[in-house]
C-alpha cells in the first residue's frame, strides 16, 4: 500500500468565493482602521487565512485542524448519541431497531455469515467462504424510490488475545504467522437515511421509521439469499453491538489528541486507506497487526449517475501508543481520531467520509470477510493450516471431541488464545493444571452452575469425561465422547491416528494432520514440575 501525499489543496467555487470576500473585507477594514499600515497588516492576515482555508494536511484543511487543536485535550462525546427504539411495521417480520437524531435515522443489520465455515492459510492470505460481496450491499443504497444516505460495513475483532489472558497466545501467534487469521470478529451493516432529502419517498409509506426498517429488511433478505445469513437488529441488540464496537472502552474516558485518542487502559489510533489501494486483499491485510482490538469500516456512498463511492477506515486499539502506522501505506486521521472512532460506530448521522474511489473502478470484485476464521484444527492434504470458527453469532454451538486428552486440551488452549473465556469441568483436574490461566480455568465438582455472568469475552464450557447441562450464556459447549459416536454436534472432531483426525461440520468432512506434541508434554507433566 502507498500513503497519499499529506499536503494538498482543496478548491471549489464556494470556498474560493468565500476566501475572496473575506480577503476584500479584511483589506477594507484594515485600510479604514489604520491607513496604509493597517492595510498591510490586513493583507498578511488575509494571506494566512486564505492559505489555512485551502491548504490541507492529511485530508483536512489547516484551518479546521487548528480549530480542533484548541480542544485537543477535551473529553470525548459518546458516539452513539440519539434515541434508539423498536419499530413495528404493519407488514414487517418483527421489530426493527431504529436510531434517530433529528431527521437522520439508521437501522442495523447483523451479517452472521455461514456458521463454522472453513478457512485455509495460503501464502499471505486467508482463503475463506465467509465473505460478503460489497457490490451486493451497494445495490441496497437505491431501493425503488428510496435512496439511502449511506451504508457502512463495520467489523470489529482481534487476531488473538493478549498474553495476560493466556500465555498460549504467543504460541498460537507463531502458528498463524502474519496471516490475517482473526480469532474473533463480528460484522454489521449500518443503513442511514435522511428524511429531509427523501421526503417524497416517505409520503408513500407508513412513516420515516417504516421506510428505514423496510430498507434494512430488504438488505438482510438479499444477503441471506446469497448464502450470507443476515438479520435486522432490535434496539437492545443495537445497544449490545455498540459495546462490542467500542471494544471495552468507555467513551466518557477518552481524551482526544493530535496523534491518537487515549483512555485509562490504552490508546486508539485511526487511519484511512488510499483509494488506489482498496481491494479484497488489502482489506484482509488490515487484520494482520496484533492489537487489543481492530475495527474496519467500508463506507459506501451514492454518487451521481448511479455510481457508488467506497472508502475504508481502520481503527486499532493498543496498550501503548503507535509511533507509526501498523501497516505501511495507511494514512492517519491526524487531529481527527475522534471522527475516525465515530466512523466505526452505529451513529444515525453519516460520519466523516474519507477519500474514496468508484466501486466500479476496483480491479476485482470487492469482498469483505464477515466472521471469525476461528482456530487452527490441523493441516489439510496440501499442508495448509485449516481453521474452523467454533461459534455461531446467533445461537450456542456444540462441539464433540473423540480422542486423547491432548486433543481436548489443544482445542481449549487455542480457543483461549483467540479470546474465549474457557471453563473446564473435568474429573482429572491435575492433568489440566499446567495449562490453566486467566482465560482457561477449572470449575469445581458442581460444574458451571446457573447463567454465566455478562462478559466482554465469549464463554466456552468444556466437559471432559463428565456430563452437565449447558449453562445459559455460553457461546460454545465442548464435550468429549467415545470414538465412533454418531455425534449430532455442529462440529465433530475424531482422532483416528497419532497425528491425524477427521473434522466434520454441516459444510464439509475432511481428514487433517494434527500436532499434539506441545499438549502431550503439558498434560503428562505433574503439577509443580517443569514440563
Amino acid at each position: 500500500m502507498k500513503p497519499t501525499l499529506p499536503l494538498g489543496i482543496r478548491l471549489g467555487w464556494t470556498r474560493v468565493v468565500a476566501v475572496f470576500v473575506a480577503t476584500v473585507a479584511l483589506l477594507s477594514l484594515g485600510g479604514a482602521a489604520a491607513g496604509r499600515a493597517g492595510w498591510w497588516v490586513a493583507a498578511g492576515v488575509a494571506v494566512l487565512l486564505s492559505a489555512a482555508t485551502v491548504v490541507t494536511w492529511r485530508g483536512a484543511t489547516v484551518l479546521r485542524l487548528g480549530l480542533r487543536a484548541i480542544n485537543a485535550h477535551s473529553a470525548m462525546v459518546a458516539t452513539t448519541a440519539g434515541e434508539t427504539a423498536d419499530y413495528h411495521r404493519t407488514y414487517g417480520q418483527g421489530p426493527v431497531g431504529i436510531r434517530a437524531v433529528g431527521p437522520y435515522l439508521a437501522a442495523v443489520v447483523a451479517v452472521d455469515g455461514q456458521a463454522h465455515s472453513p478457512s485455509a492459510l495460503d501464502h499471505h492470505r486467508v482463503a475463506s467462504l465467509a465473505t460478503l460481496p460489497v457490490a451486493a450491499v451497494a445495490e441496497g443504497l437505491r431501493q425503488f424510490d428510496v435512496t439511502l444516505e449511506s451504508i457502512d460495513i463495520v467489523s470489529v475483532g482481534r487476531r488473538r488475545a493478549s498474553e495476560r489472558h493466556h500465555s498460549y497466545a504467543a504460541v498460537y501467534s507463531s502458528l498463524i504467522g502474519d496471516h490475517p487469521a482473526v480469532g474473533q470478529r463480528r460484522t454489521w451493516l449500518v443503513a442511514r437515511f435522511d428524511a429531509e432529502r427523501s421526503a417524497r419517498a416517505v409520503l408513500w409509506r407508513e412513516s420515516v421509521a417504516a421506510t428505514v426498517g423496510a430498507a434494512a429488511q430488504w438488505l438482510a433478505q438479499e444477503l441471506t439469499g446469497l448464502r450470507c445469513p443476515a438479520r435486522v437488529l432490535t434496539a437492545q441488540e443495537i445497544r449490545e453491538a455498540d459495546a462490542e464496537l467500542l471494544a471495552g472502552i468507555d467513551p466518557a474516558e477518552l481524551r482526544s489528541g493530535w496523534g491518537r485518542l487515549r483512555h485509562s487502559n490504552g490508546y486508539v489510533q485511526t487511519y484511512w486507506m488510499s483509494p488506489s489501494d482498496i481491494s479484497s486483499d488489502t482489506l484482509d491485510r488490515l487484520w494482520v497487526p496484533d492489537t487489543d482490538a481492530t475495527a474496519v469500516t467500508v463506507q459506501l456512498r451514492p454518487a451521481v449517475g448511479g455510481a457508488t463511492r467506497v472508502g475504508v477506515v481502520a481503527r486499532y486499539h493498543t496498550g501503548a501508543p503507535l509511533s507509526e502506522a501498523p501497516l505501511s501505506g495507511l494514512n492517519p486521521l491526524t487531529g481527527r481520531h475522534d471522527l475516525g472512532l465515530a466512523a466505526g460506530s452505529l451513529t444515525a448521522r453519516t460520519p466523516l467520509a474519507v477519500p474514496s474511489c468508484a466501486l466500479e473502478d476496483v480491479d476485482q470484485p470487492l469482498a469483505v470477510a464477515v466472521c471469525a476464521t476461528g482456530i487452527v484444527v490441523g493441516s489439510n492434504a496440501t499442508g495448509h493450516p485449516l481453521l474452523v470458527d467454533l461459534s455461531s453469532p446467533a445461537t450456542t454451538s456444540t462441539v464433540t471431541l473423540a480422542g486423547e486428552l491432548a486433543l481436548t486440551v489443544q482445542v481449549a488452549l487455542r480457543a483461549a488464545a483467540t479470546g474465549y473465556q474457557v471453563l473446564v469441568h473435568t474429573d482429572r483436574p491435575q492433568r489440566w493444571k499446567q495449562v490453566t490461566g486467566a482465560g482457561l480455568q477449572l470449575v469445581g465438582a458442581a460444574g458451571a452452575q446457573g447463567p454465566l455472568p455478562p462478559s466482554p469475552r465469549r464463554w466456552m464450557v468444556v466437559y471432559d469425561l463428565v456430563a452437565g447441562a449447558a449453562p445459559d450464556g455460553a457461546a460454545v459447549i465442548v464435550r468429549t465422547v467415545p470414538a465412533g459416536t454418531a455425534s449430532g454436534a455442529d462440529i465433530h472432531i475424531e482422532q483416528d491416528g497419532a497425528r491425524t483426525a477427521m473434522v466434520r461440520t454441516w459444510a464439509f468432512r475432511v481428514r487433517v494432520r494434527i500436532d499434539l506434541d506441545y499438549e502431550r508434554q503439558h498434560v503428562a507433566a505433574t503439577p509443580g514440575r517443569a514440563a
